[in-house]
């Protein structure tokens, strides 16, 4: 046999070898393709259960809302004294959106009152009581924080739209600050949110949830990330995601996106504030003082 028909037959053998060899490869790619397929991923209730993060009390309905938007109420005297709940307080206006009251005789709360207590006294004291929802008592600077609430719905963490209830040393009301937004328009056609669960699973996602944690309550409300000074702002549904009784997040229940917020930082802010638009320090030396020092109670527990 000549060379170049030896050449030929080796070219030809493996070429016959190449294909062979990758006809092979090809069917194990597709096995493992098919393999992969048929696993299928697992859904967020399982990736929870493997951690042990457990929750409860998930709403039922998918809810419909959409983004409002709302410009800052200015209060007037002539119309607080037509409102006015409690005749035994001492009202100014510190700036046309800010109002200070400073209560004639103190009004205890007691250190286990509950919520429906709690609604009644604040609805006795502040002004458009309606209008607001109790948030937490503050026990750091001892005060009492309600929301106001829009389309029947808490505006969490907005220094424009909420009342502080300062106690003293004894657990008496003596003195609250009241801001207040005004009526809202919604920005669009409702419709449907987010499912809670996506917003727990969200937020999973984002290494927010750790092993053994508990969702104690999932809940909607309304958030802006852009505090305003004037002006309209937007606000967004959003789901209220408390962790462990201890943890507040905020997942942003259209867009998906989540924060969080600090209560502590949250009050220093509206103190903060609500000091520098004191103006005449000495008609209210002593209130100053105080706000000073609960000041540095937060700061010192923080």
């Amino acid at each position: 046999m000549h060379w170049g028909q030896i050449k030929t037959l080796l070219i030809v053998s493996f070429l016959i070898l190449d294909v062979y060899l990758f006809m092979q490869v090809m069917e194990k790619k597709e096995e493992a393709d098919i393999g992969i397929l048929q696993q299928e991923p697992s859904t967020i209730e399982e990736q929870l259960k493997a951690e042990s993060i457990t929750y409860k009390n998930l709403p039922d309905e998918v809810e419909e809302e959409t983004y409002i938007s709302v410009t800052q109420r200015s209060f007037h005297i002539e119309e607080l004294k037509e409102e006015d709940p409690y005749s035994n307080q001492d009202t100014t206006l510190l700036t046309q959106h800010v109002l200070l009251s400073q209560l004639d005789k103190p009004v205890e709360i007691d250190e286990n009152i509950n919520l429906e207590e709690m609604g009644e006294i604040f609805k006795n004291i502040v002004y458009y009581a309606d209008e607001y929802t109790y948030w937490n008592w503050n026990k750091e600077a001892n005060v009492i924080v309600l929301f106001q609430r829009k389309e029947g719905l808490p505006i969490y963490y907005n220094q424009n739209g909420l009342v502080l209830l300062f106690l003293n040393d004894k657990n008496e009301i003596t003195y609250y600050v009241q801001t207040m937004l005004d009526e809202a328009e919604t920005l669009a056609e409702k419709k449907k949110l987010m499912e809670p669960i996506r917003a727990i699973e969200t937020l999973y996602n984002a290494n927010e949830l750790k092993p053994g944690d508990m969702i104690t309550k999932v809940s909607l409300g309304f958030h802006t990330r852009v505090p305003f000074e004037a002006g309209v702002q937007v606000f967004a549904p959003i789901w209220k995601v408390n962790v462990n009784g201890e943890r507040d997040y905020f997942v942003n229940a259209i867009e998906g996106f989540t924060f969080s917020s600090s209560e502590n930082d949250f009050l220093t802010e509206v103190i903060d504030v609500t000091l520098a638009k004191t103006e005449d320090r000495s008609k209210f030396e002593k209130l100053v003082k105080d706000l000073q020092d609960r000041l540095r109670s937060i700061e010192t527990s923080g």
